[in-house]
């Protein structure tokens, strides 16, 4: 997921810029676009923001959970713009080319296109500001609570039930590990821990979940990890996972991909495929929000 330089035409580029997409421009290019430019032109916001959903979802999903996601992207960029906050990352044409090959490009770039005419300047709100619109691959079943994953209270940033995501290949993962490689990977994140291959199994622990099954807190040792940071540092689906010894090898189940805050992809495509539209798709997801023309 680089930035790149364009080698075409930008689409959305008008032949007049308003101050205040000049400001827009300005930040981008000073926040996460410092390198040199084929075309040598500014990107206006909506190109941008095309480059953004080509990172965060695979444009084979209906449209409706690619219009969803589009405003969920919309409404990040408008919070970290709004905030000063690092950019989400972009992907550019150049790299599009590359990932998908020019007839893939021609039909992807058009819905990305549909997708943006279809949600023009809509972004999520609570209390007229823009929401931390967290999203994730697949959930273990249900949406967890944001806060007890973040511990700031978010009110539309609670959990639902998602079990549309159960028959996902990416629900369920088993990895198997030799006792000798988890305990250095933890050791080594871990430095405190001095895990031991002997009795490996009870000396990792997870000692807090949340109540979507996520673990807050997991003993490793004799120190204490955070549930994000164990999945992080063995590279797991999600922080959603049990740990036992198996034939000599220590198994980790896990189920779901991603954080598993707010919107589930997989979830959101599967209620497109049933008939909702990315409106309601958006309000499920994200309790009480606004579904609104950005203002600025």
């Amino acid at each position: 997921m680089l930035a790149a330089p364009y080698i075409v035409t930008l689409l959305f580029q008008g032949s007049e810029t308003s101050t205040e997409t000049e400001k827009t421009e300005t930040i981008i290019e000073e926040k996460l676009l410092p390198q040199e430019r084929a075309d040598d032109q500014e990107m206006d916001e909506e190109e941008y923001l095309a480059g953004i959903i080509a990172e965060e979802i695979s444009l084979e999903y209906q449209p409706e959970a690619i219009k969803a996601q589009t405003v969920v992207a919309r409404t990040s960029l408008k919070r970290a713009l709004a905030n000063k906050e690092e950019l989400p990352q972009s992907m550019s044409r150049e790299e599009m080319l590359s990932l998908w090959g020019q007839d893939g490009f021609e039909k992807n770039y058009q819905a990305l296109e549909e997708a943006l005419a279809a949600t023009e300047g809509e972004i999520m709100t609570w209390k007229n500001e823009p929401i931390y619109a967290a999203y994730h691959a697949v959930s273990a079943g249900k949406t967890r609570d944001g806060k007890e994953a973040l511990g700031v209270k978010m009110p539309y940033l609670s959990s639902v039930d998602s079990s549309i995501d159960i028959p996902s290949h990416d629900y369920l993962k088993v990895v198997f590990m030799g006792k000798k490689e988890l305990a250095d990977k933890l050791n080594q994140a871990c430095p405190e821990a001095e895990l031991t291959e002997e009795g490996l199994a009870e000396q990792i622990v997870v000692t807090k979940r949340d109540s979507s099954e996520y673990a807050l807190e997991v003993a490793v040792g004799k120190q204490t990890m955070a549930g994000e940071d164990f999945r992080d540092c063995l590279g797991l689906n999600s922080a959603c996972f049990s740990i036992k010894e198996v034939e000599g090898k220590m198994r980790i189940v896990t189920k779901g991909m991603g954080h598993g805050i707010g919107l589930s992809q997989y979830g959101a495509n599967e209620m497109a495929k049933a008939g909702s539209d990315y409106k309601e798709i958006l309000k499920f997801y994200y309790k009480d929000v606004t579904v609104q023309k950005d203002m600025e």
